[in-house]
């Protein structure tokens, strides 16, 4: 693919006179989609396809296009041709852009991730037998996913990651557990070990339901839950542009005047490679950026256009095609809690597995609200009691990051993106476990 790449956008470049300027963005992927119901596979399909985007540049305006490569040499070549050609017509009907910004060479760079793992065959084969006695549905999909930011400059980076995630849960009548798996190295042992925890947890399930009253509850909130959580940060509480136009829920964090707990840091890190080491202007990340350490706030996510705004210095976030000043690639710092202590340390109180519908209640005070989903259960004594209805919560991230944390677990999960509205799309987050105090449930 990137042969391919390179060979059709020099004779795009090519093309070019000496006022005008060209950007390239590619988004490709080779995908394989296995559903699965009652444990059994219902339909097998592949996703080929390969997007080109095009930001053409000339008098200080920009104008975007967007075509799909065949890759058909002559075709796409005609193609492109005819979309550059509309692009330059189009142009002189827009206003020049205030934020006008002339393209960089970047520099080249070629990334290539792969994850081992079994044939898709040997996969089903697994997930079938290790399943066979229970109803399972959900879907495996694998394959590379590519992208690639180039320009008429001379700037060319490309990334390629072949990966795989198994996202699924198992039911007993209308009970469920959730279940997923995404490692870059296939583990047989990890995951016949899930799927027993995962049965476990279903036959917990089936113990009577109880129902609680509003209030503060010790809470243990698992992987699954913590990245729910986590990924209110890419609501813009992150954004350095969001925060100086008003939206600023770390304002407090940022100012010192409240801290989260100092068990609990943040980091963009690139070297996880589960997203592009560049961004859609082929700008190069940090391989690590700390963004909040020991509890307090080291760094916004900030990109050149917002850096040139507010005079400030860019970290290569992004604000183009692929994001917008949220991370790409997260993770939280592990902690100490050993996994077999949990509910020994839980002792009386919440066991989370999952939660869904998190949303900001109140931004400006970092407070979020959501439900809790999936096998959620009441624990006595470090011994699980039961499931519980579902519930509320309404708290802040200054308690659930800060004066509510008691620790981590030292052993976390990662979860790759499983968004593939239109396409598949890169990114994903590593999160512990989170022990708290107390979490605060409304309804």
């Amino acid at each position: 693919m990137k042969q391919y790449l390179q060979t059709i956008a020099e004779i795009a470049f090519n093309n070019l006179s000496s006022d005008e300027e060209l950007a390239l963005n590619l988004h490709s992927e080779d995908s394989e989609f296995i559903r699965f119901n009652q444990s059994k596979v219902r339909q097998n399909t592949q996703v080929t396809q390969h997007e080109l985007s095009l930001t053409y540049q000339r008098d200080e305006r920009s104008y975007r296009a967007t075509l799909s490569l065949t890759l058909n040499q002559t075709l796409d070549n005609e193609n492109l041709l005819n979309t550059l050609e509309r692009l330059r017509r189009e142009l002189p009907k827009i206003d020049p852009n205030p934020k006008y910004a002339p393209l960089e060479n970047n520099g080249t760079s070629e990334v290539y991730k792969k994850s081992q793992r079994p044939e898709t065959a040997e996969v089903i084969q697994k997930i079938a037998e290790e399943f066979a006695d229970t109803d399972l549905a959900g879907y495996y999909c694998s394959g590379p996913i590519r992208q690639a930011s180039l320009n008429s400059k001379g700037q060319f980076h490309y990334f390629e990651n072949d990966q795989f995630f198994f996202d699924y849960s198992i039911y007993d009548g209308p009970r469920a557990a959730k279940g997923f798996y995404s490692e870059t190295i296939w583990n047989d042992a990890d995951f016949k070990e899930q799927a027993l925890q995962l049965k476990s947890t279903l036959a917990q399930l089936k113990k009577p339901q109880l129902q609680l009253k509003p209030g503060t509850y010790r809470t243990y909130l698992a992987p699954m839950a913590v990245q729910e959580i986590v990924q209110i940060f890419n609501w813009r509480a992150l954004s350095r542009s969001s925060y100086e136009q008003g939206f600023a829920p770390l304002k407090k964090l940022h100012q010192k005047e409240q801290l989260f707990s100092a068990k609990f840091s943040l980091i963009e890190n690139n070297s996880l490679g589960l997203n592009s080491h560049f961004n859609s202007q082929g700008e190069l990340s940090p391989e690590v950026l700390p963004l909040i350490e020991n509890g307090e706030l080291k760094n916004f996510l900030v990109s050149s256009a917002t850096a040139k705004e507010y005079n400030l210095v860019s970290n290569n976030a992004d604000s183009g095609l692929w994001n917008n000043e949220g991370m790409r690639s997260g993770e939280v710092r592990a902690g100490t809690l050993k996994e077999q202590e949990i509910l020994a340390k839980l002792g009386t109180g919440l066991y989370l597995s999952n939660l869904h519908y998190i949303n900001w209640s109140d931004p400006q005070a970092a407070r979020i609200t959501g439900m809790t989903r999936f096998a959620c259960f009441w624990v006595e004594n470090g011994e699980i009691v039961g499931p519980i209805q579902d519930l509320r919560f309404d708290d802040t991230l200054y308690n659930l990051f800060g004066s509510e944390l008691v620790d981590l677990t030292e052993r976390a999960s990662t979860f790759v993106s499983t968004s593939t509205y239109q396409k598949r799309t890169l990114g994903g987050i590593k999160v512990p476990g989170i022990l708290l105090n107390k979490m605060n449930f409304t309804l």
